[in-house]
């Protein structure tokens, strides 16, 4: 009597086919029957793959299924910049204990932090010296990850005021500042002057645009 040795290995691969959260990452369960015996209802469960499909063909020893199953990235998954997981298979053998093993794949989700800034000018109530010109800076987080810290600065007006400091992806915030007048600006009828707006995505990689502004306040006719 030959003794029955059911066996088999996972090797577990991922690919993401976008980067940001929504997007899939495919995952393939290459299972091996390693054993002396054919296996029968192969399948896998990953905690994190909603369904895996498995073949229903038996595979004997020495022969190889392809399973499958998809993963939906979270955010959390971008901002951290990997998925991590793990996968059972296992099997029935003709006679013996069922046979399992497990594999696990690491899938790197790329950072891709990016802001942008588009500033505007309110318009001027009085074009005397003194007078304030109301300034809004549109912040937009257009990249991947979450970005903390935003901050905005403008030489000119000092402090701007930012109702929010963290942007997840595809949002916005609109903050707030005003210039008073000078007596250079009244004699030169405009105003001109940059922005910056900074943030830091999760891996803490500064992510920095600048926007050059040229504001113009007309004078009232004397």
């Amino acid at each position: 009597m030959v003794p029955a040795v059911p066996l088999l290995t996972v090797k577990k691969t991922g690919t993401a086919t976008g980067y940001r959260a929504g997007a899939p990452i495919t995952y393939t369960f290459l299972v091996t029957n390693t054993g002396n015996v054919t296996l029968h209802s192969i399948t896998v469960n990953d905690p994190k793959v909603a369904s895996v499909t498995c073949p229903p063909a038996s595979v004997a020893p020495g022969g190889t299924t392809t399973c499958t199953g998809t993963y939906i990235l979270t955010q959390d998954d971008v901002d951290l910049g990997v998925v991590v997981n793990g996968a059972v298979a296992s099997a029935l053998s003709p006679q013996g204990p069922p046979a399992m093993g497990s594999g696990a794949a690491v899938t790197a989700i790329p950072a891709a932090p990016h802001v942008t800034i588009v500033k505007t000018a309110g318009p001027v109530r009085d074009n005397a010296v003194g007078a304030t010109l109301p300034y809004t800076f549109l912040v937009t987080n257009d990249g991947n990850v979450t970005l903390h810290g935003v901050a905005v600065n403008d030489p000119n007006v000092g402090t701007v005021s930012c109702p929010a400091t963290v942007l997840a992806p595809r949002t916005s915030t609109t903050c707030t500042a005003t210039y008073a007048l000078t007596l250079t600006d009244v004699d030169a009828g405009h105003v001109a002057n940059s922005a910056t707006v900074t943030a830091n995505p999760p891996q803490a990689i500064p992510s920095l645009r600048r926007m050059p502004s040229t504001l113009r306040s007309r004078r009232r006719p004397r």
